[in-house]
């Protein structure tokens, strides 16, 4: 190949790792401040109780207390069959019983 292609096709690699090493600096996370992810953290499950049937419902839990509080849970069947069993979704996290 000649010499000309070879000198670009260097200078465009070192430029390409120039800008990647820039980019990795400037994007880089600040190691002294800790992970905060809130007081409260919130989960949900499911599961099925055979070919028509199943169960699902979300609860959360206070980090701070580690107090755990139940707050949608329904079961469902055939149509006719669906059943909520708890719904407290927008209540504060103190009057949920």
């Amino acid at each position: 190949m000649d010499k000309k292609i070879w000198k670009e096709r260097i200078k465009y690699f070192l430029l390409g790792i120039f800008v990647l090493g820039g980019l990795i600096f400037l994007t880089g996370a600040k190691q002294d401040v800790p992970l905060s992810y809130g007081r409260y953290q919130i989960s949900a499950w499911g599961t099925p109780f055979g070919n028509n049937s199943g169960g699902c419902g979300a609860f959360v839990v206070d980090t701070a207390t580690g107090e755990t509080k139940v707050v949608y849970t329904v079961i469902y069947g055939k149509h006719e069959e669906i059943s909520t069993l708890k719904n407290n979704l927008k209540k504060p996290f103190y009057s949920i019983e």
